[in-house]
């Protein structure tokens, strides 16, 4: 029989009263038995016309204001975010058997986050952002490999890059 916690809820579930602290046990306890990313989390999002859509990203930190990760603007999933700014994130552990679900409204970080992550990427890594024009079809890989070359040769990147690439917290 599962162990209750004075919440009546089940004892994993502590009696933290604050679910932002409750996050940061499990998480915590992620990272030392996820084998691969835990801080990898599902991303749903939804079009104009509520069309939803998934896609996995990475947690880059959180706090009690949110949690943060990094997108394309331009991308698929930057558009609509844009257009709707109400998301869902889900978290699964497998090793712990346990998984978290979370609903909000995304906002942008102030641009000195942004920044200060950004240029904790690797140069490659800030190209590719660029090169890659996420969420469209490219005819061949040739097509991708061109544009790395045209960024490298033509682009300062870290003037550039801040139309791009942000980050999106507040959920």
């Amino acid at each position: 029989m599962n162990q209750k916690n004075s919440l009546g809820l089940n004892k994993c579930f502590l009696d933290l009263g604050d679910p932002f602290k409750l996050f940061e046990k499990w998480f915590d306890e992620a990272k030392k038995k996820e084998i691969n990313d835990p801080n990898a989390l599902a991303l749903g999002t939804a079009s104009k016309t509520g069309i939803p859509s998934v896609r996995m990203v990475l947690l880059k930190s959180f706090d009690n204001n949110g949690f943060v990760f990094y997108t394309n603007l331009n991308s698929q999933k930057g558009n609509e975010l844009r257009d709707n700014p109400n998301a869902t994130m889900c978290f699964h552990w497998k090793s712990l058997l346990r998984q978290i679900r979370i609903v909000g409204t995304l906002k942008l970080v102030d641009d000195k986050i942004a920044d200060d992550y950004y240029n904790t990427r690797a140069y490659e890594s800030r190209i590719g952002a660029w090169a890659s024009k996420q969420s469209s079809i490219l005819k061949n890989r040739e097509e991708l490999l061109d544009s790395l070359e045209i960024y490298k040769k033509n682009i300062k990147i870290k003037i550039m890059y801040q139309d791009l690439i942000t980050g999106l917290a507040g959920i």
